[in-house]
Parts: C-alpha cells; sequence; structure tokens
C-alpha cells in the first residue's frame, strides 16, 4: 500500500528526514512515534508533497508519487489530516460535512452523510454548531470524519489525540480502529505512544529524522525498556491492547 525508500527530505536546504525506509501494508494501522523535533509531522507532510525530498522513493497504491503535487496525490486514494486547521472553523458541523460531499449527487450525498452519522454520532447531535465553538474532542472526530468522506485507501493524521481528554483519546482511537476494520489503512503521527500502542498494529519510533526503532504494537508493549529507552516514557502491563 505504502512504501518509502532511501527518503531524505526537509525544507528547502534544511533537512529535516535521513535516509527512511518503511512499509505501511494494506488495512494496517500504523503509528509513527517520537520526540518533539523527531521528524514525525515532516514525513506526513513529504508524502503528501509539501516539503522538499532530496532523494528517495515514495509508493502508494503501486504508483510513485515522490514530487507529485498534493492534489494529485490525494486524488490516488490518500486523505491527510493535519493537527491544526483541519475544519472550517466559522462553518457549521453540517456545512463542513457538506462541504465534504459537494461531488457527490444527490443521493449518494445523503447516503453518505447518514453513514457518518451512524460512525460519528456526536456530529448527528452537534450539526447545526460552529465547529469553531466544538470541544476539543468534537472537533478531532469532524476532521476524521471530513476525511474518511473522501472515501480514501489511506488516511493520515498527524497528532489526532492531541490536548484531548481520556475520554475522548480512547474514542479517538476506537473511532480509528473501526475505519481499519472497515479496510482503511492508516498511518497516525502521535506523541502519545502509551495510548496509541494500544490500538495500533505496528509502530516506528524516529529520532532526529531517523527510525530508530520499529516493531509491532504488541511486542513494544511488552518491551518497557525499549519504549522508554527510546520515547521516555514507560509502558506497564496495566496498558494493554483492547480486544
Amino acid at each position: 500500500m505504502l512504501s518509502i525508500t532511501d527518503l531524505t527530505a526537509g525544507y528547502g536546504k534544511l533537512t529535516i528526514l535521513h535516509d527512511i525506509a518503511l512499509a505501511v501494508p494494506a488495512g494496517q494501522f500504523a503509528a509513527i512515534l517520537g520526540p518533539n523535533g523527531s521528524g514525525k509531522s515532516t514525513l506526513l507532510k513529504t508524502i503528501v508533497g509539501l516539503t522538499t525530498i532530496e532523494r528517495g522513493a515514495i509508493n502508494f497504491d503501486g504508483q510513485a508519487i515522490a514530487g507529485r503535487r498534493t492534489e494529485t496525490i490525494r486524488g490516488l486514494g490518500l486523505a491527510y489530516v493535519p493537527q491544526r486547521e483541519n475544519v472550517f472553523k466559522s462553518m457549521t458541523v453540517r456545512e463542513n460535512l457538506l462541504l465534504a460531499v459537494r461531488g457527490l449527487g444527490r443521493q449518494e450525498s445523503v447516503a453518505a452523510l447518514g453513514e457518518c452519522y451512524e460512525l460519528f454520532p456526536v456530529l448527528k447531535d452537534r450539526q447545526g454548531q460552529r465547529a469553531g465553538s466544538l470541544s476539543g474532542g468534537e472537533r478531532q472526530m469532524l476532521a476524521i470524519a471530513l476525511g474518511w468522506l473522501a472515501r480514501p485507501k489511506l488516511m493520515m493524521l498527524d497528532e489526532p489525540s492531541a490536548g484531548l481528554s481520556p475520554l475522548f483519546v480512547t474514542e479517538v482511537f476506537r473511532t480509528l480502529r473501526s475505519l481499519r476494520d472497515a479496510g482503511i489503512t492508516l498511518v497516525v503521527v502521535e506523541q502519545n505512544a502509551r495510548s496509541v500502542l494500544r490500538w495500533c498494529d505496528y509502530a516506528y519510533l524516529l529520532r532526529e529524522g531517523q527510525i530508530a526503532f520499529q516493531g509491532a504494537a504488541a511486542d513494544l508493549l511488552a518491551d518497557e525498556e525499549t519504549v522508554k529507552s527510546y520515547l521516555g516514557v514507560k509502558i506497564t502491563r496495566k496498558d494493554a491492547v483492547p480486544t
């Protein structure tokens, strides 16, 4: 689904990522972990064409996308949900959603919105409310819904749990797991390692723009010393993977 080889990239002459190599198969929920400044967000931006690539290859669903325009990449079935500015705050929830389905016919739009409200019930309750007045968790659900309405093969999300209450952190990751179960491939940048490792399948740990470690989420949860060494957080046995 997504493969990256020997990728070095950054912003102009400032190099952030060094020789990145990873592979995310179809249907996997992969997490990109690491401390602030490790290059996590830059990696997502590079995949969608928002940085300068010095060398390397990026392949998505069998096509080379390195160097392509962002809109072209999105048109191939890749949705990117940034950490900030991911909804139209002055518009209502329903107006945001209608904008996302504007390219569909009337019947398709009605069906898509109905399915969206089933998957994100809080948005149905808040559909007449302006997006800017939503809570942080509700706004994140709206951002995820907007990405989902594009019917992507792959969704990439940047820090979806940032600033959320523990209750909404769980709800966000539960929703992402349900999207994975529905067949959408996920790549999620997170600083909250303890939370995302309970829900994802596989994780890459970045340090100073390089992949320092990688492995199955269940193995990382069981390897307290490795996680503490690379991320500075302690994983305990209570952080079990939910069913």
